[in-house]
C-alpha cells in the first residue's frame, strides 16, 4: 500500500509538473492606470476569452510601468512584454495609414468607428506593413474628441487660437494646428500634471479621461462637437515570436479572439467607459459639458478643412489607395 501511495504521489507530481508547464502566461505591458478601462475591463476580458478558449493554458498578466507610452510599440516588439496597446500618434513617422481613423469631420462613437477602422485596415491598410515585429490583433479608436478647459470659452473654437493646449499626436496635432492653438504634446498619463502646473490651460481628450484621468477636476468645460471633431487611433498588439511559439490551438485562440469583433469590443468598452467619464465628471466634479452650435462647427470645418487632403496624400504615399480606404471606411461606420 505504501508503494502504492508512492507511486500515485509520484504520477501527481508529473502531472503537476506537465500542467505547469503547459500554461503559458502572456505579459502586458500597459501604460494607463489600474483603473482605466483598458485595465479593469479590456484585458480581462481577453484574459478571461483565451483562458476559456486554452482550458487554462493561456493565462495575462498586466504588468504597470515596464515603459513610457511612446515606447511600448518597442517593449512588445523587442520582447519585454508579450502584449501592449499602443497611440499610433505617439510614434510619429513610424504609423501613416493609421490617421484614417483620426480624421476631424467623421461621426460616430467609439464601436462605430472601431469596427468600421479594423475593416478598413483588413481590406486597405494592412499591405502597408507599417507594424513590423509584432501582430495587430485589432485597431480601435477612442470616443469622439473634446475640447476641455479650464476656463470657459467666450466663443467656442474662436477664443482657443494661442491657447496653451495638450494635443497629443496625430491629427489631433494638425487639428490644433488648424485652430491655432499653442500645441503641448505629452502622453496622456502627464496631462492632469500639465495642467494643474499652468503648463498647458485645457486639453483635446475624450469624455472618459474626466474620470480616468481626474481631467474634469481641473477642466470644468467640455465642448462637444456633432460633427466630429477627431479621434486617436489605437493598436494591440502581440510579439510576433510569442505568437509563433503558442501551440496550433492556442494559437488558434488567439486567431479567433482577433480582428473586428475584437474592435467592437473594445469600441464598446470605450464607450461606456466615455459615460462612466461624463456622469462622475458632472456629478462629482461640476463639469460642464457644452454642444458647439452650428456657426462654431461651420468654423471648425472651414478651418480644418484642408486635413483631409493632407492625410490622404500622406497614406497615398504608402501604396495605399487612400481615397478608396477612406470612402470604405465612411460606409461602413453604422
Amino acid at each position: 500500500m505504501k508503494k502504492m501511495t508512492s507511486c500515485a504521489t509520484a504520477l501527481a507530481l508529473v502531472f503537476a509538473a506537465t500542467t505547469a508547464s503547459a500554461e503559458t502566461v502572456l505579459t502586458v505591458s500597459s501604460w494607463a492606470g489600474p483603473n482605466h478601462s483598458m485595465n479593469s475591463v479590456t484585458f480581462p476580458y481577453i484574459a478571461k476569452t483565451l483562458e476559456e478558449c486554452s482550458g487554462g493554458d493561456l493565462k495575462v498578466k498586466i504588468e504597470f510601468g515596464l515603459a513610457p507610452p511612446p515606447a511600448q510599440y518597442d517593449t512588445v516588439r523587442d520582447g519585454v512584454a508579450d502584449l501592449t496597446w499602443i497611440v499610433h500618434g505617439y510614434t510619429p513617422g513610424k504609423f501613416v495609414t493609421t490617421k484614417l481613423a483620426e480624421l476631424p469631420g467623421v461621426p460616430g462613437n467609439a464601436e462605430q468607428i472601431s469596427v468600421a477602422y479594423q475593416m478598413t485596415h483588413e481590406k486597405f491598410l494592412a499591405g502597408a506593413g507599417e507594424a513590423k515585429g509584432v501582430e495587430v490583433l485589432t485597431n480601435f479608436v477612442h470616443g469622439p474628441g473634446l475640447l476641455n478647459t479650464k476656463e470657459k470659452l467666450a466663443d467656442g473654437y474662436k477664443s482657443i487660437s494661442g491657447m496653451k493646449l495638450r494635443v497629443g499626436g496625430g491629427v489631433a496635432n494638425a487639428v490644433g494646428t488648424a485652430l491655432g492653438v499653442a500645441g503641448v504634446n505629452v502622453p496622456a498619463p502627464a496631462v492632469y500634471e500639465t495642467i494643474a502646473s499652468g503648463v498647458a490651460d485645457g486639453v483635446f481628450f475624450p469624455a472618459e479621461t474626466m474620470f480616468a484621468f481626474k481631467i474634469a477636476e481641473l477642466a470644468k468645460y467640455s465642448y462637444v462637437n456633432p460633427d466630429g471633431m477627431y479621434t486617436t487611433s489605437f493598436g494591440l498588439l502581440m510579439n510576433s515570436d510569442t505568437y509563433d511559439g503558442l501551440s496550433d490551438a492556442n494559437r488558434k485562440c488567439v486567431d479567433d479572439m482577433r480582428g473586428v469583433e475584437l474592435a467592437r469590443t473594445i469600441g464598446q468598452h470605450w464607450d461606456a467607459a466615455d459615460e462612466i467619464g461624463r456622469t462622475k465628471g458632472v456629478e462629482e466634479f461640476g463639469l460642464n459639458v457644452i454642444e458647439m452650435d452650428a456657426g462654431q462647427r461651420a468654423y471648425f470645418k472651414e478651418k480644418t478643412s484642408g486635413i483631409e487632403a493632407a492625410v490622404l496624400e500622406e497614406v497615398s504615399a504608402k501604396g495605399v489607395d487612400a481615397a478608396a480606404a477612406l470612402t470604405f471606411l465612411k460606409e461602413n461606420i453604422k
